[in-house]
């Protein structure tokens, strides 16, 4: 399969920059604020869209690709900050921001979306294909999969010792309201577990039945 066209992979994220900054603007105006925050720091391809979105279902102001550009004074800062209290993707992902945030923020709650490494690193593959991330050759994808099983390793020994503050879920396998609603504290919301990008993975929802 040929490269998607660079003009057509521009617009895909000027679309996308636009979309993410309209939320941003208007999820504050209509949404009360939370009392803690929450930083889902799952890799992407592990339910993070889904997240986000079962994170606003739950009454949170929750927002995905926070902005490209490093803030001003920080990530730290901003976060401590920001009118949001749910994050997930860019920049949660950053080396060692995880650990800032949990000393800087300490009544914070933490999300690991996790995904087994096949199918991770298929889903992964298949996203970036056509863009200057596309894995070129077996080797690369390797790399790609240790890179993204260390990543979840160090988050699980840090938090070893505060599993208050960290919620290991896999979506793609079925964990939903139940294991979410739980970690968090809040009633099972009477509508379906979303899935967004559905069709992506096979969705093996669990009933949403309280415990």
């Amino acid at each position: 399969m040929n490269k998607i066209p660079r003009p057509l992979v521009k617009i895909y994220y000027w679309f996308r920059k636009v979309y993410y900054h309209l939320r941003h603007f208007f999820i504050p105006l209509f949404k009360r604020k939370n009392d803690y925050k929450v930083f889902c720091i799952g890799n992407v391809k592990t339910g993070t869209s889904t997240l986000a979105n079962a994170l606003s279902i739950l009454g949170y102001r929750s927002v995905q690709y926070v902005q490209l550009k490093k803030p001003k004074y920080g990530w730290v800062y901003y976060f401590k900050n920001s009118n949001f209290d749910a994050f997930a993707d860019f920049p949660m992902q950053k080396k060692g921001l995880y650990k800032e945030l949990d000393k800087a923020i300490p009544n914070s709650k933490f999300i690991l979306t996790i995904r087994d490494r096949q199918s991770w690193g298929k889903s992964f593959k298949n996203f970036f294909k056509g863009t200057k991330w596309e894995i070129k050759n077996p080797q690369e994808l390797e790399h790609r999969i240790k890179k993204y099983e260390q990543y979840n390793k160090e988050i699980i020994e840090y938090f070893i010792e505060k599993p208050s503050r960290l919620l290991i879920v896999d979506i793609i396998n079925g964990d939903a309201w139940n294991k979410l609603c739980d970690f968090l504290n809040k009633p099972i919301p009477n509508t379906s577990f979303p899935h967004k990008n559905k069709g992506r993975y096979k969705k093996k929802s669990k009933p949403n039945v309280a415990k």
